[in-house]
């Protein structure tokens, strides 16, 4: 009697023509992604004991890469698709500003995607953008997953990172230098006399949230002041969690006298909440965000943050990835950080005393 296996493999044999990547990769038992990379030499190496499992089961399949279907993969369009957590914030709009720039300069299309912080969402665009031929891809992640990075270059387009960067994920990125402009807010509050600083956080880890509370906690290190994690508290992406976790640091006996919060959405949010506990600001609290969006030199008192170029974040990245798309640059070029600075208005000024 022939066996389930022997089975299963003439069933294959005998119908080559609907093997899939999927079948190859359930026989080798990896992913179907790493079939991909093993069939198209990269971008991501394999280990030579993987590689050899996979082109064993495609001979064992008789599974055929379908050649045409490769070819009008590889036929891209003029379009760029770019892909970021959150209309509503004036940052990314600011970011978007550039890359669209820098797009139409050189006769590409922008394709606007709206994860809403959604990592799923995030790789049904990258499947669409890979379906549709987009030349290219920016991406501005919400998450730590590198889900969609990897969904991406299974259809071989070329990735672009902004404002971040994702473990585990090899394509460029650029960035700010949110290490430095985590230590000057902190090391402008100490400047102040301030010494119980809170900080808001992002909920999820992400790099440029990690680096910003490096930042600040390198700061305090330098003048002998503890890093307290009941300080450090999550806030959300919205302003109503700014709100949130400002009232919960306000909340503490004794309260900070001052808030470095991740970005101006979460700032804009604690300066609500220091209003509407009769907080005067900055006489009773000192707030610092990051990002310098345009309302923050418009809220009352006006902010005062730290300023990252965010429509040259935009610009550098869609250069970039029109190296890339060239065959002008490498997924391996670094990328120098982005300069920040100091903005100092009217929500920050010396700790109270007693």
């Amino acid at each position: 009697m022939v066996s389930h296996h022997r089975q299963r493999a003439d069933a294959l044999s005998s119908d080559k023509g609907s093997i899939t990547r999927d079948d190859v990769a359930r026989r080798a038992g990896v992913s179907p992604a790493t079939v991909s990379y093993v069939i198209n030499n990269g971008p991501r190496p394999v280990s030579p004991e993987t590689r050899a499992r996979v082109l064993e089961a495609i001979r064992e399949t008789g599974y055929q890469p379908n050649a045409i279907a490769r070819s009008l993969r590889r036929q891209k369009t003029s379009t760029l698709g770019l892909v970021i957590p959150d209309t509503n914030n004036p940052y990314f709009v600011e970011v978007a500003r550039g890359v669209e720039t820098v797009a139409f300069e050189h006769g590409f299309k922008v394709v606007l995607c709206h994860s809403n912080y959604d990592s799923d969402r995030e790789v049904q665009y990258m499947d669409l953008l890979g379906a549709e031929r987009a030349a290219g891809v920016i991406w501005i992640p919400s998450t730590e997953s590198s889900a969609p990075a990897e969904r991406l270059i299974e259809h071989q387009v070329p990735l672009v990172i902004l404002d971040r960067t994702v473990n585990g994920v090899r394509s460029p990125s650029v960035v700010a230098d949110n290490f430095r402009g985590g230590y000057l807010a902190t090391q402008h509050l100490i400047s102040l006399h301030h010494r119980r600083i809170g900080l808001i956080v992002r909920p999820v880890v992400l790099s440029h949230s990690e680096e910003r509370a490096r930042g600040y906690a390198a700061a305090l290190l330098e003048h002998d002041l503890p890093v307290e994690e009941k300080l450090i508290v999550p806030g959300g992406f919205r302003l109503e969690n700014g709100h949130a976790a400002a009232c919960s640091l306000l909340g503490l006996d004794p309260p900070p006298t001052a808030i470095f919060a991740y970005n101006d959405i979460m700032a804009i949010g604690a300066l609500r909440a220091a209003y509407q506990r009769g907080l005067r600001v900055p006489g009773d609290l000192s707030i610092v965000g990051f990002d310098d969006i345009p309302e923050a030199a418009f809220t009352c008192p006006s902010l005062t943050t730290i300023s990252q170029p965010k429509s040259e974040m935009g610009r550098r990245g869609a250069e970039l990835l029109l190296a890339l798309i060239g065959g002008q640059s490498s997924s391996s070029d670094a990328q120098p950080p982005l300069g920040v600075y100091l903005v100092v208005r009217e929500s920050t000024g010396p700790a109270p005393q007693g």
